[in-house]
C-alpha cells in the first residue's frame, strides 16, 4: 500500500519548476534553427520560388492612414542562393493577363525584360540600375532561411541585453551580415526571428535617396511549414525611417525548385551596357539633351533628377523641387551655371506632398533657403542635413526673391493636403500641384480665381511633371 503524501510534500512537488531550457543566446539561436527544420535541412536550401503579393506604401509622417503607391503588385521570385542570382517577374495588376517586367540580377549585373503579357517568352532585354543589385543583396542577406545559419556560423556575433516585443522577451544578436551592421531579435520562446534591424544607405534607389543612410527593419510573421519541412514566414514587412515601406505576403513557396537553364541568363551585350551605363544612382542622369531653356526664364529638367526645373525671378534662379539627392541638385546647379554664369541660385521650393527633395541639404551648404509647404516640411524633418536650409510656409504670404517678389500659398486637395502654390506676378506664371492633374480641376479653378481677385492674371502654369504649360 503506497504511503500517503503529506499536504506539504504535495504542495512542494506541484510548485517545483520544470527543467529549464538553456537560456543562453546561443541556445536560443539553436532552438530557432531547430524549429525552422534543423541545421542539416536548412543548409540544403540553395534555391527558392516565391509567389508574392506586395503592397507598397508611401513613406509619410502624418496621422492619416498610409497610402498605397502603386498599390498591389504580384511577384514571382526565383532565388538561386548558390550563385547570387535573382529573377523577379513583376506584374502591376492582379489581372492574370496584365503586362509586367522581369528583373534579372546575376550577382552584380542587373537587367530588365519587358513583358507584354504573363508568361510571354518574347522579352526585350536591357540594362537595369545598380539599385536592383542592392535590393537583391538585402533580400538574400536577411532571408530568414539563411539568416540564422549566418549568425550561427559567425564567431564575432555578440549578445546585447534582452528586450520585450509585444510582451515577449527577445534575445538580441549583433553581427555584420554581408557588410551591414545588424541586430536580430529572436523570441526566447521559439528562437524564431521576429525582426532584423540595420542601417543602409540607399542612395542608388530613386525613392529612397532622400533619406541617406537610414534605419531599416525586416519583420517576419505568419510562420508556415514548406516541404520538405522548412518553416518560413508567410508575412515579411519592411519599415524604413521608422515608417511602413512595403508588405510582402507569400502566397506559395517551393524549396529547391527546378531552375531553367536560362532563368538568369544575361546576354554579353546587355552585360556590357550595364557596366557602361547603369552603375550610377537612378537620379544621376545626363542633363545634356534633357535639360533645356524655354523663353529665357524657364529651365526645364529631366524628371529623374527629382527637380522640375528653375525659373528666373528677380535676377536669380528659383529651383522647383530640390532634386532627389544632394548630388542631383549639384548637377542642376552646374548646368544652370553653364547656361548663365551671371545668375545665381537664390532659393529652392519644396512643394510636393510626396517623398522627394533630398537635394535640400545642398541649399544649406550653399547658404540658400528652401521654402517648404506644410507636407514637404514634415518630410524634410527626416532628410539628413536639410533642417538648416528649410523655412516652412504655413500661411499665404509674399516672399522676396532677388529684386522681385512672389506670392506663396499653402493649398490642399484630395490626397494633396499640405501642398504649396507659388505665383510669380512678373511672369504671370503659377506653380500649382493641381495644374497637371486631371482630378483637381475644381481646386485649380478656385486657386486661379483667388489670384484673379487679387488682380493677378495667370497666363502659364507649371507643376509636378511639367514646369511650363498653358493655363487651363
Amino acid at each position: 500500500m503506497p504511503r500517503p503524501i503529506s499536504l506539504l510534500a504535495l504542495t512542494l512537488a506541484l510548485a517545483a519548476p520544470l527543467p529549464a531550457q538553456d537560456g543562453s543566446p546561443t541556445a536560443v539561436l539553436d532552438r530557432g534553427i531547430a524549429r525552422m527544420g534543423g541545421d542539416s535541412l536548412l543548409r540544403t536550401v540553395h534555391a527558392l520560388r516565391l509567389d508574392v503579393l506586395t503592397q507598397w506604401l508611401r513613406t509619410e509622417f502624418g496621422e492619416a492612414p498610409f497610402q498605397d503607391a502603386p498599390s498591389l503588385e504580384r511577384n514571382v521570385e526565383l532565388r538561386d542562393y548558390a550563385s547570387g542570382a535573382w529573377r523577379n517577374s513583376r506584374y502591376f495588376s492582379l489581372d492574370a493577363t496584365a503586362p509586367g517586367l522581369v528583373v534579372v540580377v546575376d550577382d552584380t549585373i542587373a537587367t530588365m525584360g519587358r513583358v507584354m503579357q504573363r508568361d510571354d517568352p518574347t522579352l526585350t532585354w536591357g540594362p537595369l540600375n545598380i539599385a536592383y543589385v542592392d535590393e537583391r543583396r538585402e533580400l538574400f542577406a536577411f532571408a530568414p532561411e539563411r539568416l540564422l545559419l549566418t549568425l550561427r556560423d559567425d564567431p564575432t556575433r555578440r549578445a546585447l541585453p534582452d528586450t520585450i516585443l509585444d510582451g515577449v522577451r527577445h534575445v538580441r544578436l549583433a553581427a555584420v551580415v554581408d557588410g551591414w551592421r545588424s541586430v536580430t531579435f529572436l523570441s526566447r520562446q521559439t528562437g524564431l526571428p521576429t525582426l532584423v534591424r540595420f542601417r543602409a544607405d540607399e542612395v542608388n534607389d530613386f525613392g529612397l535617396a532622400p533619406w541617406g543612410e537610414h534605419e531599416v527593419e525586416f519583420w517576419y510573421t505568419g510562420w508556415r511549414p514548406v516541404a520538405p519541412g522548412v518553416l518560413l514566414p508567410r508575412q515579411r514587412d519592411v519599415r524604413r525611417v521608422g515608417r511602413p515601406y512595403k508588405r510582402m505576403t507569400v502566397l506559395s513557396a517551393a524549396v529547391n525548385p527546378p531552375l531553367g537553364a536560362d532563368s538568369f541568363a544575361v546576354a554579353d551585350s546587355v552585360r556590357a551596357a550595364y557596366l557602361a551605363t547603369a552603375r550610377a544612382p537612378m537620379w544621376d542622369v545626363p542633363l545634356e539633351g534633357g535639360a533645356r531653356l524655354v523663353d529665357g526664364d524657364f529651365a526645364v529638367m529631366p524628371g529623374f533628377t527629382g527637380s522640375a526645373g528653375a525659373v528666373r525671378v528677380g535676377g536669380e534662379w528659383v529651383v522647383f523641387e530640390t532634386g532627389q539627392a544632394a548630388g542631383a541638385m549639384a548637377a542642376v546647379a552646374a548646368w544652370l551655371g553653364q547656361q548663365d554664369a551671371a545668375t545665381p541660385i537664390g532659393a529652392g521650393f519644396a512643394t510636393s506632398v510626396r517623398t522627394g527633395n533630398g537635394g535640400a541639404p545642398w541649399f544649406g551648404t550653399a547658404h540658400r533657403p528652401v521654402y517648404a509647404g506644410p507636407a514637404a516640411a514634415r518630410l524634410l524633418d527626416h532628410v539628413p542635413g536639410a533642417a538648416a536650409a528649410v523655412t516652412p510656409i504655413r500661411e499665404a504670404r509674399w516672399l522676396r526673391i532677388g529684386n522681385d517678389s512672389v506670392w506663396v500659398e499653402p493649398v490642399s486637395g484630395p490626397d494633396l493636403d499640405g501642398a504649396l502654390a507659388v505665383y510669380v506676378p512678373t511672369l504671370e506664371w503659377l506653380w500649382s500641384p493641381f495644374s497637371a492633374s486631371p482630378f483637381h480641376g475644381p481646386e485649380q479653378q478656385a486657386l486661379v480665381a483667388r489670384l484673379a481677385e487679387r488682380g493677378f492674371a495667370v497666363r502659364r502654369t507649371g507643376g509636378p511633371g511639367a514646369l511650363l504649360t498653358p493655363a487651363r
